[in-house]
This record gives C-alpha cells, sequence and structure tokens, in this order.
C-alpha cells in the first residue's frame, strides 16, 4: 500500500473532483491537514496521519477567530 493517499482517494475525502488540484489545497488548509506538493503539483497527504485523523486519535485545530479592528476608534 502507498504510503499517501491516491488523488481519487483524496478527492473522496473532500468530495471535488480528482482533477481540481486547487480545491484540494485549499481544503487542506482551512482544514487544517498536513501535506506536501509533488513535482506534478497534487497534494499528498500520508495514509497514516489520515487514518489517525480518520479514527479521531489527532485532534482537530479550531478555526481561529479573526477579531476585526475597532474602527469606531477612527471616527472623530
Amino acid at each position: 500500500m502507498n504510503a499517501f493517499l491516491s488523488r481519487d482517494e483524496l478527492a473522496s475525502l473532500i468530495g471535488c473532483q480528482p482533477r481540481s488540484l486547487a480545491c484540494m489545497k485549499r481544503w487542506l488548509e482551512r482544514n487544517h491537514w498536513p501535506y506536501a506538493v509533488n513535482i506534478a503539483g497534487v497534494p499528498q497527504v500520508a495514509r497514516e496521519y489520515y487514518e489517525k485523523r480518520m479514527a479521531g486519535a489527532i485532534a482537530t485545530a479550531q478555526p481561529t477567530t479573526e477579531q476585526e479592528p475597532d474602527f469606531a476608534a477612527l471616527d472623530l
């Protein structure tokens, strides 16, 4: 078995087409999944990480809430 998820497996996880590399990368970044990009531009996710995360052995990162600046302070 390969050490990385196949393009089809990754597309199935994400819910996009196997050719949608930009979609895959956006989803992986938004959901805090570590990945590397191979020479063909395909994101590579370690099968071991996938299995541990799906089993709940790896805690998912909570999305950071970005605070808006206090624009009221600019009103004079």
